[in-house]
This record gives C-alpha cells, sequence and structure tokens, in this order.
C-alpha cells in the first residue's frame, strides 16, 4: 500500500511525516465556482490572519501552525518572492499544480504539513490566513 508512512525525520525539532504516495486531492485546495470568498477590510483580515499564524489548533496534532515552518521567513523558497499565484514546488510535487493563489497555498498547508481538513471556503479565518500569506509575501519580495 502507497500510503504507508516511511519516515519520521526531525527538522530543527520538528517532527514530520512523510507518506509514500504524498499526493493531495485538486478539490481540497481548490475554490467550488459557486463559493464566494469572505469580504472585510484587508487590513483587519491581515491583523487577524497574523494571530491565526501562530495558532496550533490549526493542524490536527494542535502542535503545528503556519509559524512552525516558516518563523523568521523560514522554508520559503525563491519562488514566495513572486506574487501570487506563482509556482510553489511542494504543491506541483504533491498535486501537480503549476501555480497557486494564496488560499491554495493557505489550504494545501493545512491538508499536508498540517494534516488537518480545510477551512470552508467562505470563511474568515481562510480569508484572513490568505491576506496575513500574501501581506508576509509582499514583504519578503522587498527585502530580496
Amino acid at each position: 500500500m502507497k500510503k504507508i508512512i516511511i519516515a519520521l525525520l526531525s527538522v530543527s525539532g520538528i517532527s514530520l511525516l512523510l507518506t509514500g504516495c504524498g499526493g493531495i486531492e485538486a478539490d481540497l485546495v481548490t475554490r467550488p465556482a459557486d463559493v464566494s470568498a469572505f469580504s472585510s477590510e484587508d487590513q483587519d483580515l491581515v491583523a487577524l490572519g497574523k494571530q491565526y499564524w501562530s495558532d496550533p489548533s490549526l493542524s490536527s496534532s494542535g502542535a503545528l501552525s503556519c509559524n512552525t515552518c516558516h518563523m523568521n521567513n523560514a522554508a520559503f523558497k525563491d519562488t514566495f518572492k513572486n506574487s501570487y499565484p506563482h509556482f510553489v514546488q511542494m504543491t506541483k510535487a504533491k498535486s501537480g499544480f503549476e501555480e497557486v493563489d494564496a488560499e491554495q497555498m493557505v489550504q494545501f498547508c493545512l491538508v499536508a504539513p498540517m494534516k488537518t481538513d480545510p477551512l470552508p471556503w467562505d470563511s474568515k479565518k481562510l480569508a484572513a490566513l490568505a491576506a496575513y500569506t500574501e501581506h508576509l509575501q509582499k514583504a519578503y519580495a522587498e527585502s530580496r
């Protein structure tokens, strides 16, 4: 069976499970055509997204947050300096996507590294995390 766990690694004190299959179904990380995004003032969403970014309750284990992998811009590849949508190696390897937008990237991280369910597409939490991700991306690009 291809979905057996093949390794348990420790990277900077973070345990990561690698699976033999590794595929993520596209519909888990793609907004349905009939669902609109949550709408609010961007600055409100960025501030809220910053709070969620460090919230380990988002992960299935309760131990991982977005900040676990991305503290001080860690784990961002060179393509992160490009505005969304852009190419992300992890999403290409696991789902075949040539590029993703910020919402898809948030959903992908929830499903893959954080091993939890994606957020509802019309949720304030997803909108906030996507807004904060775009905020980080712009700051990252300016620093390069």
